[in-house]
């Protein structure tokens, strides 16, 4: 198995000031998720970079190279063109000899959890992020409230036959979603159904903004403020009742709910 200066060597190729590669926040939860069965930043409430490594610390050594492995064949497939620094060439190489020699030596990667989206998942994540109030840790929590939201927005937009354009910007995937579904405000909808469409909206942008300028997602920034609890209880409890809303549109099987 890897020893820790070799699980150096992979973080120091994948995690770049807190970013993984090419991954938004959703993509690489929906990564891991399909390779080791746990979506990393929904569990951690960090950076990619930072659950990644958080991962890396208590996760057993076959998870851990089961996921090296996965990202090895990512980086491959849609980064190594665009790294031109030869430290990260270096890196790489590294890199896929130890994955050679582990897979040479016989090394079992196991079939990786199937990854969903339900009712149980959105309560998994809010629950998590409650935990985190609860503990004090409000930015966390609203970093949680933030990936679930997209998540689910993702698994609604693939759900209709569409890509998500940007898995990274939260509020162009509802306008997709808004898009597929159906959901754009119109004078053709009662005032009472506008009204609630526009309070998603508002709720969405909050929830973005304030993960932007309050979480822990990227560092402190000169804007970062500290959030009191029962705001955080707010935002988690708002961005849940939405991921609901939108799952049961998914559910519902009909996209023309207008």
């Amino acid at each position: 198995m890897i020893n820790e200066i070799e699980k150096g060597v992979f973080l120091s190729l994948f995690n770049r000031n807190g970013y993984v590669l090419n991954f938004s926040t959703a993509s690489f939860d929906a990564f891991t998720s399909s390779s080791i069965g746990i979506a990393l930043c929904a569990k951690y409430g960090l950076s990619k970079g930072k659950s990644l490594a958080a991962f890396c610390e208590e996760a057993n050594e076959k998870d851990v190279f089961t996921l090296f492995s996965d990202l090895i064949d990512y980086y491959e497939t849609y980064c190594i063109s665009n790294d031109s620094e030869k430290r990260f060439i270096n890196l790489y190489e590294r890199c896929k000899q130890i994955v050679s020699r582990e897979k040479t030596s016989g090394v079992y990667i196991e079939a990786p959890a199937i990854f969903c989206v339900n009712r149980d998942y959105i309560k998994d994540i809010a629950a998590r992020a409650m935990k985190d109030v609860e503990n004090g840790d409000c930015d966390s929590a609203i970093t949680k409230s933030r990936t679930l939201l997209e998540e689910v927005f993702c698994y609604a937009i693939e759900s209709q036959g569409g890509i998500p354009t940007n898995k990274g910007k939260i509020r162009e995937l509802y306008n997709q979603v808004k898009d597929l579904y159906s959901l754009r405000q119109t004078p053709q909808l009662d005032r009472r159904v506008n009204e609630l469409l526009s309070g998603l909206e508002k709720v969405l942008s909050a929830i973005s903004d304030l993960r932007n300028e309050a979480s822990d997602s990227h560092g402190v920034g000169t804007n970062r403020f500290v959030i009191e609890d029962y705001h955080a209880r707010l935002f988690v409890n708002a961005s849940m009742a939405m991921s609901d809303y939108v799952l049961s549109l998914v559910k519902s099987g009909d996209s023309n709910h207008n």
